[in-house]
């Protein structure tokens, strides 16, 4: 057999793969894991007492928006990095949501009395958040590494990486609806090291369940 005819033999079988399964099964991944993120969230934590202050505040709505935004900017950068030398442009426009961050904790010291800036950090619930936002951040996460074994990333524990902070984003933006920590002194520290120990953990189931 010539290498012509072996290689004609190698590609009779295959079968083409539809468009979009990656995508596809990746939001179905999202979404599984998101209902289930608000069911835990429903049974176990619930909206804080005064919603509205979220919306009338503009610390306490960055609170919220700000890993939303996250998770939200993270996720095409992910599906980028389940494919072969895939790149995104995504992923420089996440530093602006750390500039942001700088610019309100910035605001917050120079409106706050030194003496209290200890109090503003270091808040009621500092365990509560550590806590909350990986546990939150789980089944986002586990939805999305099984989706993502269908890519073939060139990188898996980058991959991995970057689905934990796209699933910390979202469990952080659904946490802070419960959250009765105003200030962004609080937040800027502890999401932040929340959700960098979300993806650290992602990074390391990345690089045992994406490798192909």
């Amino acid at each position: 057999m010539n290498t012509d005819d072996l290689i004609a033999s190698l590609g009779a079988d295959m079968n083409p793969v539809r468009p979009g399964l990656l995508t596809n099964g990746v939001m179905l991944g999202l979404a599984s894991g998101a209902v289930l993120t608000v069911m835990l969230f429903a049974a176990l934590w619930g909206v804080r007492s005064d919603p509205a202050a979220i919306y009338s505040d503009m610390a306490l709505f960055a609170k919220t928006m700000l890993p939303l935004a996250l998770g939200t900017m993270a996720l095409p950068w992910m599906l980028a990095q389940a494919r072969p030398a895939g790149q995104s442009r995504v992923r420089h426009a996440l530093w602006a949501l750390p500039a942001v961050l700088v610019l309100l904790v910035a605001a917050t010291l120079i409106a706050t009395p030194a003496p209290a800036w200890p109090m503003a950090l270091q808040g009621k619930s500092i365990m509560t958040c550590l806590v909350s936002i990986p546990v939150l951040s789980a089944p986002i996460l586990a939805g999305l590494l099984v989706a993502l074994r269908r890519g073939a990333p060139e990188h898996p524990m980058r991959c991995g990486m970057v689905a934990g902070l796209t699933a910390a984003g979202f469990a952080a933006a659904v946490y802070s609806l419960y959250c009765i920590e105003n200030s962004p002194l609080f937040y800027g520290t502890w999401y932040t090291l929340a959700i960098l120990c979300v993806a650290g953990v992602g990074a390391i189931a990345g690089r045992v369940t994406l490798k192909w």
